[in-house]
């Protein structure tokens, strides 16, 4: 019996040690910080959807898919307008506020403020069109800079998911300027978008932070496990990220005797394998190689799915940044030497950094014809060069900077015409 009790004291000090050994630092917040402000108005915009009907059945017209849907009743789009934009006017007051994502180290912590988010985002872009077509730049642009300064504070010290929903807001507010970019004559609108794209490149939230702050949510989740505070119950939605063996192995771990019996494995290959990710995100963009998401627990299945995605997400928000950047540099140079320039390193001395390939590390491929223009483009996904091609398939083709839209029906790459012709810019 005595050797009974010391076995089991022995065993509760192990097991005890085990937990002591997962540190997370707490979470910290400014004081008057934007966040808090930013939940009250998403609450406030969901109470609003809920209540209205019209606007529920407008916005789910509206926004049915990639782009804005054009086909949608003028009134409509007005109604929709009218009923938001109080929204749109009381997150601007908090711009210039310190802002850290609100969230603690939970696993089941829920974040309902970020759908609309991405919805405040969707009716900016809105507006971003509408004054571009009115000719109003100036308004656009304004639009645009506060909307990607909303989406930095969004991510600031966030998770992956606020990353990645911070990246999603950004491209939907570039997308109506990308599509009306070769429209766009005035030298002042072509200096605003160079400086837009130079303040992003000084204040955009690095992914290397989103991904130090997944790395204490799955530590979290070990913990909790481990000592009993998170059941199989609780985390059901996340198991179904894994693909298990057998039927047998699935009851092994949805019953909880899975997730404690291995909880120490997972962490050790959770701490190696952020630990080699961590590495790769300390090099320039274009020299990482960051590891497969190929872990083996089954506990780490349910993190880091996202990773892959957001590792590309960062290279392209990054690239197509730049790239409307460089084009307003050169249409810009060519408005003043009646010459486009020889080379995209004639402009480093002003853009820097922002003449880079995030893809390859590289200056973006750039030539100029006598006849019919320039182009200028990243390799994109494939990190291959195909000749300035948009395709339908997004992980294929090149990165430009105008969308599809922006092309001559004729030229758009669709289901029976998988990639454009090069593209040559004016």
């Amino acid at each position: 019996m005595a050797f009974l009790f010391i076995g089991l004291s022995c065993g509760i000090l192990w097991w005890t040690q085990q937990l002591h050994e997962i540190v997370i630092p707490p979470r910290q917040y400014p004081p008057n910080n934007a966040y808090d402000a930013y939940k009250q108005i998403a609450q406030a915009m969901y109470d609003q959807w809920k209540q209205d009907e019209r606007l529920r059945m407008i916005e789910r017209e509206l926004f049915k898919g990639q782009e804005f849907n054009p086909a949608v009743p003028e009134a409509d789009k007005r109604y929709c307008l009218q009923r938001r934009r109080p929204f749109l006017e009381a997150y601007r007051k908090h711009l210039d506020q310190p802002c850290v994502a609100v969230y603690e180290y939970d696993p089941l912590w829920l974040m309902p403020e970020l759908a609309m988010f991405r919805q405040i985002a969707r009716i900016e872009s809105i507006l971003i069109d509408d004054a571009l077509e009115a000719g109003r730049d100036a308004e656009a642009i304004q639009h645009l800079r506060d909307l990607m300064r909303f989406s930095e504070q969004v991510r600031t010290d966030g998770t992956l998911t606020h990353y990645l929903v911070g990246s999603s807001m950004i491209k939907i507010g570039l997308r109506p300027i990308r599509q009306r970019l070769m429209q766009i004559q005035s030298p002042e609108t072509l200096d605003a978008l160079v400086g837009l794209a130079q303040q992003y490149e000084q204040q955009r939230a690095p992914l290397k932070t989103a991904i130090q702050h997944e790395y204490y949510l799955g530590l979290a989740l070990h913990r909790d496990i481990a000592s009993g505070k998170i059941k199989a119950d609780d985390i059901q939605a996340m198991m179904s990220n894994i693909t298990f063996n057998s039927g047998f192995e699935r009851w092994l771990y949805e019953s909880g005797f899975g997730l404690r019996l291995t909880w120490r494995r997972s962490l050790l290959e959770w701490q190696q394998h952020c630990k080699s990710v961590f590495a790769e995100l300390e090099k320039p963009l274009g020299e990482r190689k960051i590891p497969a998401t190929n872990l083996k627990q089954r506990i780490n299945q349910m993190f880091l799915h996202e990773l892959d995605l957001a590792v590309d997400r960062e290279l392209i928000e990054v690239a197509i940044v730049r790239l409307v950047g460089c084009y307003a540099a050169i249409r810009r140079y060519h408005q003043q030497r009646g010459a486009y320039p020889p080379s995209l390193e004639a402009l480093r001395p002003e853009l820097g950094e922002m003449i880079i390939d995030p893809f390859t590390g590289k200056p973006f491929v750039y030539r100029t014809h006598p006849k019919r223009g320039f182009q200028l483009y990243s390799v994109g996904e494939n990190r291959r060069d195909d000749g300035g091609r948009l395709s339908v398939d997004q992980r294929q083709g090149d990165l430009l900077p105008i969308t599809e839209g922006a092309l001559p029906k004729g030229q758009r790459p669709s289901q029976t015409r998988l990639s454009s012709p090069p593209v040559w810019l004016r």
